[in-house]
């Protein structure tokens, strides 16, 4: 590298940490968020309630660590998934003396693929999973998983459709034969790109029963999202004609900061710059944003009248998050006033009164509030290191 290329690659750098401390502070930014964005990510293991469980607890036990539940907070409402099992894992590190334990950065065990079993587990940061089931999704609910890419959310969100299917004994499989008739539900894996939705529709198919697939419950899509009649196409399909989804998880394309700051790092280890780095601009996120809006109008669209849509990146830039909602609200308005849309959106848990428990509960251990969301920060007091990951709870309402 060259003496002007390297000068350069400090001025992005450079301009990177001035943009990003003007938006969460001096202090914070120099002194917490960003060495906490620096460490490793710290994963969590989700167990595939579709392959036997005490086995997989077996072969991800350590004897430097525990593996203990992770209990993830869920709207207080009465007909949410109480009696949902337990299908996250994380590692503490063993009780000291005092009998306290710190989160532990040991990695769980790659996953395996054994012949004739569906795979066991699923390693990915916390927080992606508090999205999915803060999406609240039931048995038998029609999803639309719009990004989904590599496939952990939609397994998450895949074992509370089929609790039925669930390889072990549990409160919650035995209620669904309480349901009369049985609810089917559907799960549609959306991605745009031809080579990840290959490999997603192989994750899927590694973790998901062979019934579902046969029966085209579970369906992986390649449909552009950012097209304005892409909902045409994202419907699902039942004897009495096309309906809209009970639930939309738009898990976005965003900067990925934590992913520059990771891939600059590691290049400096060896005495080069990253291009992620080197070619990140702060205009960058306003033309992403567009892209952004787009898919979230998309799954807006694809939304039955009363569903819940989930928004969401792993972005710590306001422009994709809040901002993308603030747009999004401004166009819903707009085509509302033209008589082009018979629904609006009211955001936030409720929908749109909030959910005073669940929010304490979020506020105490997970995230902190934005305008219109909340964002996990690996720096939160309640010192999980999870995330970053912005999420806005949406419902798609009637004029009425």
């Amino acid at each position: 590298m060259t003496k002007t290329q390297r000068k350069a690659a400090s001025s992005a750098a450079d301009a990177f940490d001035r943009h990003y401390a003007a938006i969460w502070g001096e202090e914070r930014w120099q002194n917490t968020l960003r060495p906490a964005l620096e460490q490793p990510t710290r994963y969590a293991c989700l167990l595939n309630r579709y392959a036997p469980l005490q086995a997989t607890k077996d072969k991800i036990s350590t004897p430097n660590t525990d593996e203990v539940p992770l209990q993830l907070p869920r709207p207080s409402v009465p007909d949410h998934a109480l009696n949902a099992p337990l299908n996250l894992v994380v590692r503490q590190t063993k009780p000291a003396e005092d009998g306290s334990s710190t989160p532990s950065s040991e990695p769980f065990p790659a996953p395996l693929s054994v012949p004739g079993q569906l795979c066991s587990r699923w390693n990915l940061d916390a927080a992606s999973v508090l999205v999915a089931q803060l999406l609240d999704v039931k048995h038998g609910d029609n999803v639309l998983d719009l990004c989904a890419a590599p496939g952990g959310k939609s397994i998450s969100l895949a074992q509370n459709i089929w609790t039925q299917h669930h390889a072990d004994d549990s409160e919650a499989r035995a209620k669904v034969f309480e349901q009369k008739p049985l609810r089917v539900g559907t799960l549609h894996s959306n991605e745009a790109d031809a080579p990840r939705q290959r490999r997603l529709a192989e994750n899927l198919r590694s973790y998901l029963p062979k019934p579902l697939f046969d029966t085209q419950r579970i369906s992986t899509l390649r449909i552009d999202g950012t097209n304005p009649k892409a909902h045409y196409e994202l419907v699902v399909k039942t004897p009495n004609g096309t309906v809209g989804y009970d639930k939309v998880l738009i898990d976005a394309p965003c900067s990925s900061e934590r992913h520059i700051i990771h891939a600059h790092a590691n290049a400096r280890l060896g005495g080069r710059e990253a291009p992620e780095m080197v070619n990140w601009r702060p205009g960058s996120s306003k033309r992403l944003a567009e892209t952004q809006v787009k898919l979230l109008m998309t799954g807006l669209r694809a939304a039955k009248v009363g569903a819940t849509i989930m928004y969401a990146t792993c972005s710590i830039e306001p422009t994709e998050n809040d901002g993308v909602i603030e747009k999004m609200l401004s166009q819903v308005e707009k085509e509302r006033k033209k008589g082009l849309l018979k629904w609006t959106v009211k955001v936030g848990f409720g929908p749109g009164h909030g959910d005073e428990p669940l929010e304490i509960e979020l506020e105490k251990s997970w995230a902190e509030r934005t305008k219109h969301g909340w964002i996990v920060l690996p720096d939160h007091p309640g010192g999980g290191r999870w995330g970053p990951l912005f999420f806005a709870v949406l419902t798609k309402t009637s004029m009425a």
